[in-house]
């Protein structure tokens, strides 16, 4: 299916942000490109800054509901 199929829901941008976590997380392997991205510089990648803010403040969405 098309990225461009669809509404963005925040279930999509969510999933999304999981892949980029999961993706800087693995090592990296000869047959497999992971471990970085296009984004990623020496010591930041504005990808996974992204990434780790979108599920932090779901998390603290989450947090406050529970409350």
């Amino acid at each position: 299916m098309p990225m461009d199929d669809g509404p963005i829901t925040p279930a999509l941008v969510i999933r999304t942000a999981q892949r980029v976590v999961t993706q800087h997380h693995e090592p990296t392997s000869g047959h497999r490109a992971t471990g970085r991205c296009m984004q990623c510089r020496d010591h930041e990648c504005g990808m996974l800054n992204w990434a780790r803010g979108v599920l932090k403040a779901r998390r603290l969405v989450g947090n406050r509901a529970k409350a």
